[in-house]
């Protein structure tokens, strides 16, 4: 009886002490109804940048990530004393409970707004037109990106008109809540999909794959929040994923290209699971999935963007912010070439060469490894995501390690999940550094054209997962070179 009772205690009052420290350093300072009118308004600026709101800030996440480690430990530790859906509705709750947060950490979720009343209202193709460039758009001025076109897919673009169509474009807050709303469902179909998955491939390790995902405070902040869509987008993605497992191939071929098709960083995940699903068929039958999956991505892809007015123009999205570069290890290196006297423009395109060719190697290794062993895809899609997060994204932000918290809740490997884990508590501190820490020393911070605060940023966020990521590879490769030694010492 004391076993049985112990997990469901620590879980009860880790999520009695998660829900007060979210209530009382979330929702009540960053109230949504109190702030809205303000809009856009950000933490740091509702904090007017002292001290004591920014330690509070991290205070608050380092006490959320140590109960978060507790109950994700003690599921692991005691799984079929954990009841599944006591997890899932705590998570839940958490949720619900901070969509009454103003969206602090960023804006994304107002352009989301200002998009979908471009579309639904006067018609227009957010992809192409602006939104500050409609006369007679009301919600345009919330956004401090207005005058910029949307970098999103079309399905987004669709989702985002429906939403502010459904509920008018009278009420800002009712608006953004909309917006919750679909994060909040998309986290809710990705904790299913998660808790499906592992009930399939590890059973034992379900409920802490499920809590993994479910209490992640970054998840938490990020979808609940601030409204990503990179919540939606990783929902396709575990949905291709699930149907991958149950050998449904074009069903997967369809959920991957519909993830894609709200953002594009999920496109590398096609290739990969399409070809593993290939090679475990006969070569006409490699041939023949091989190419009805990717006409299937291809129809879609086109029946999406066909969809919206100015359909053609509106394929240059894809590049609107190629150009840009912050928080990532190719941010310091354009940074530090301009330093060496290498001009602005030319340092930035070698930077993205180099991070693009990094990736293109990273991605052929895996496309290799998958080859090789087509059952083993979901850990390389991992690693690729990984990678592409710590090493080669130029414009970082810290809602796309929410990719990597998704990807890792599906391991039974220990590895995986403190990876991910790690990377989405450091990854915090990029708020307080960039939106405090530069306006306290702006001179240090300025220093090399931004590289003081850049070099400080990537320090916090990656110094970490560099470290523990470079010892799982380096005990990985000694684990294959030690088997390789004992397969040649065999008779």
């Amino acid at each position: 009886m004391r076993s049985t009772l112990y997990p469901s205690r620590v879980i009860f009052v880790a999520f009695i002490c998660s829900s007060l420290l979210y209530l009382f350093g979330l929702v009540w300072p960053y109230r949504l109804f109190a702030y809205v009118a303000a809009t856009p308004i950000s933490f740091p600026e509702i904090a007017q940048r002292q001290p004591l709101p920014a330690i509070a800030f991290l205070t608050t996440f380092l006490a959320l990530f140590g109960f978060y480690a507790l109950v994700y430990r003690t599921c692991r530790d005691h799984p079929r004393q954990v009841p599944a859906p006591r997890i899932l509705l705590s998570g839940l709750t958490l949720a619900l409970l901070l969509s009454l947060t103003y969206p602090v950490g960023a804006g994304d979720v107002v352009d989301y707004v200002t998009h979908g009343e471009e579309l639904f209202y006067f018609r227009e193709n957010p992809l192409v037109t602006p939104p500050g460039h409609v006369p007679g758009a009301v919600l345009a001025h919330y956004s401090a990106y207005r005058m910029v076109p949307s970098n999103y897919g079309p399905l987004w673009t669709w989702i985002s008109g429906l939403v502010v169509g459904v509920l008018g474009r009278e009420s800002l807050a009712l608006d953004l809540l909309g917006f919750k709303g679909v994060a909040i469902a998309a986290y809710l179909a990705q904790a299913l999909l998660v808790y499906c998955i592992l009930r399939r491939r590890a059973p034992d390790l379900a409920p802490a794959g499920l809590a993994f995902f479910a209490w992640n405070p970054l998840v938490l902040y990020e979808s609940a929040v601030n409204g990503h869509n990179d919540v939606t987008m990783m929902a396709f993605a575990l949905l291709g994923i699930f149907f991958w497992e149950r050998r449904q191939p074009l069903a997967m071929v369809t959920a991957l290209t519909l993830s894609l098709l709200i953002k594009i960083p999920m496109a590398p995940l096609l290739p990969l699971f399409l070809l593993a699903a290939a090679r475990e068929r006969n070569w006409p039958g490699f041939f023949r999935l091989v190419i009805l999956g990717g006409l299937l991505s291809a129809a879609l892809v086109a029946l999406a963007y066909f969809s919206l007015p100015d359909p053609l123009a509106a394929l240059t999205n894809l590049s609107t912010r190629s150009g840009l570069l912050t928080h990532s290890l190719p941010a310091v290196l354009s940074l530090t070439l301009r330093l060496m006297g290498i001009d602005a423009e030319t340092a930035a395109t070698s930077a993205q060469t180099a991070a693009l060719a990094a990736f293109a190697i990273a991605a052929s290794l895996q496309l290799v490894r998958t080859w090789e062993r087509p059952a083993a895809v979901l850990r390389y899609a991992f690693d690729l995501i990984l990678f592409l997060l710590l090493f080669v994204t130029p414009w970082f932000q810290p809602w796309y390690v929410t990719w990597a918290v998704a990807l890792a809740a599906l391991f039974p490997r220990p590895e995986a999940s403190t990876q991910a884990g790690l990377f989405s508590l450091t990854v915090m501190f990029s708020y307080v550094v960039y939106g405090f820490v530069w306006f306290w020393i702006p001179r240090q911070a300025n220093w090399g054209n931004t590289l003081g605060i850049t070099l400080m940023a990537v320090a916090t966020t990656y110094l970490i997962p560099w470290g523990y990521t470079a010892w799982v590879w380096l005990k990985r490769g000694d684990a294959v070179l030690q088997r390789s030694r004992r397969r040649k010492n065999l008779p």
